[in-house]
């Protein structure tokens, strides 16, 4: 049978594990265990803002370990559940964390292939005690590779509110928050994602309503452009949570309203007084 294969990453130093390694064929699923830590990023209060900037990735050779709530799976013959690190220079479809030769600044990323389909994303958990209704999120994508000229690439961006991994569930796209690859021209090969004309700095607000207690996913997808693809990746991402506006009554208002019912009030007051019902 000829299939895929999916990677789940072992990821920090908790404790709750998810078996989601799977080989996939034409003929069905096999389900291969493999140990994948599955906690979620905790959300413990409103208007606080998450962020993580993928320093702590592997700067040299390759790695398994992401921040805690994050994962990344690979699809394709050339799976092996392993990032590399990566200027840029490789044409080879991977999983990388992208940065310059030996530095700790990282960036989380994928060039996609015929044998490879990278995807990452993260999962978090509302502890905030209240509803979420709505998600502040902006981060850094960076362009490490150019594959070929006249045409775009972009990372997909998506949410879910039932998925338990990142190939399960409903998956909703935002696309306002795709990284399109801002370099198009020029000679083929790595680019600088740290340099401004290679980054683009992505902001928006998802509407989500979370119940307390509730969690959601959200990933990047590398999308399938024509000839060979760019590498891209994301850095400096934040998420804002923040719940429902209260319906504050302007000052004018309330004194308005005040008064409104004290005249009310010497109505009344008067029909009682004269008899009048």
């Amino acid at each position: 049978m000829l299939g895929i294969v999916v990677f789940r990453l072992r990821l920090g130093l908790q404790s709750r594990y998810e078996h989601e390694n799977e080989v996939l064929g034409r003929d069905g699923i096999m389900v291969v265990p493999w140990a994948g830590l599955a906690v979620p990023v905790s959300l413990s209060s409103l208007g606080v803002p998450y962020t993580q900037d993928f320093n702590t990735l592997a700067s040299s050779g390759t790695g398994s370990t992401l921040p805690t709530g994050w994962t990344f799976l690979e699809v394709g013959s050339n799976a092996n559940g392993l990032y590399t690190a990566g200027t840029g220079s490789s044409n080879t479809g991977d999983t990388y964390s992208f940065g310059p030769s030996g530095s700790s600044e990282r960036a989380l990323g994928g060039l996609r292939s015929s044998n490879l389909i990278p995807l990452f994303g993260v999962e978090f958990r509302n502890d905030t005690g209240s509803t979420i209704a709505s998600l502040a999120i902006a981060y850094t994508g960076e362009q490490w590779r150019l594959g070929n000229t006249g045409r775009v690439d972009r990372l997909d961006f998506q949410y879910s509110m039932d998925a338990t991994s990142l190939t399960t569930g409903t998956w909703q796209d935002f696309d306002a928050l795709d990284f399109t690859s801002p370099s198009t021209s020029g000679s083929t090969g790595a680019r600088n994602g740290n340099d401004p004309a290679n980054r683009t700095l992505l902001s928006a607000t998802l509407p989500l309503t979370v119940p307390a207690g509730g969690t959601f996913r959200l990933r990047w997808m590398d999308f399938d452009a024509t000839g060979a693809d760019d590498g891209l990746a994301v850095d400096d991402f934040s998420l804002t949570a923040w719940g429902s506006p209260s319906l504050a009554v302007p000052e004018a208002g309330r004194t308005a309203g005040l008064l409104g019912l004290a005249l009310a009030g010497l109505v009344v007051a008067r029909k009682v007084g004269t008899g009048l019902n």
